[in-house]
């Protein structure tokens, strides 16, 4: 028998833990949250009956569950492996990669967050969750390799939260990070998590992260670049057929066996490798006038308005559109260079 190829997507591998830790924990994840009767208390009941069909699963389920299969005291001791369960069950649904090309990678991770960028972009992701490479970033200073994002139905609350599963060198579970949505823009929900630190921490306990706010915050800031470029319209990617295309008529999805590796910003990150590179900028596109290098333009927001022009508010009335990160200076149709794919 040949031995087992171990895979080299930290995801994949912490699912096969999983499974070994609990065997047919997805099949019983699934029949127990499809189940009307659980075996819940009345309020638990009407907290699941709160769940938007946004929500896949929501990352408190595995731990009632599991919670109530093998009592409170389980739950008390594997509370961290507890907590990566729902967002493994989300990922697994198509095991999406997606793997940034060096300029735009680059481009998107050293922009700033600005204080208007809306959290409901990121219902657009093209999965209902997805992990993302990340090269040269970190958590905790610990390299990360990446992290799996997707929304997240806060029971408690009953809000939406941005769920992260972030994996760092030398830990096999991945470490989960939530970013609260609530009200305003993206960097308002960073405030409030620093505000929730004032709130039950004091200069003697522990913050929950390692180092200082800013490397926190600079950290956050180029993930959700990342996520904001796969939520943008008409990015530089494959089609990716969304995983509830491909539900059946019991509702359930088949995983795939194996990781679908998705590369994004191939062609813009070659063509603004090969106009950075080039000297000689003033012909570009053949004008007269030197044209600007082609390069990522921040995520930001662009007001225009509607209705005749004589008329004041609220008859005419303004229209806040967001524009996210994209490449200026690129002539989509003829100038980005064609994908070959050889046949053999």
């Amino acid at each position: 028998m040949a031995p087992k190829v171990i895979s080299s997507y930290p995801p994949d591998r912490w699912i096969r833990t999983l499974n070994q830790r609990y065997p047919n924990l997805w099949m019983e994840l699934k029949k127990s949250y499809d189940d009307p009767n659980l075996p819940l208390s009345p309020a638990g009941k009407t907290l699941l009956a709160a769940v938007p069909d946004w929500c896949v699963m929501p990352t408190m389920f595995p731990c009632i569950y599991l919670s109530i299969k093998n009592g409170e005291v389980f739950y008390l001791t594997h509370m961290d492996e507890l907590m990566t369960i729902a967002s493994m069950y989300t990922w697994r649904c198509s095991k999406g990669v997606y793997r940034f090309a060096p300029e735009i990678y680059q481009a998107l991770i050293n922009q700033p967050l600005t204080g208007d960028l809306p959290m409901e972009s990121l219902h657009h992701l093209p999965e209902w969750a997805v992990y993302i490479e990340t090269p040269g970033l970190s958590y905790e200073r610990h390299p990360m390799k990446g992290f799996i994002a997707h929304l997240d139905f806060n029971l408690y609350s009953r809000s939406t939260d941005l769920q992260f599963a972030m994996f760092l060198e030398g830990r096999e579970d991945p470490r989960m990070v939530a970013l609260p949505f609530g009200e305003g823009s993206l960097l308002d929900a960073m405030d409030r998590v620093d505000q929730l630190d004032n709130m039950f921490t004091n200069d003697v306990h522990r913050i929950r992260y390692v180092g200082s706010r800013d490397e926190y915050r600079a950290t956050f800031t180029a993930m959700l670049q990342l996520l904001l470029y796969l939520c943008s319209e008409e990015p530089d990617m494959p089609a990716i057929q969304h995983p509830s295309a491909r539900r059946t008529l019991s509702g359930s999805v088949r995983a795939p066996r194996e990781p679908q590796v998705w590369d994004v910003g191939v062609r813009v990150s070659r063509f603004i490798r090969e106009y950075s590179s080039s000297s000689n900028s003033v012909e570009y596109r053949g004008g007269s006038h030197a044209s600007p290098r082609p390069h990522i333009r921040s995520a930001h927001w662009h007001t225009f308005w509607t209705g005749p022009r004589k008329e004041q508010f609220p008859i005419r009335k303004p229209v806040v559109k967001w524009i996210p990160p994209i490449p200026v200076g690129v002539d989509w149709k003829n100038d980005l260079p064609t994908n070959v794919k050889e046949v053999g």
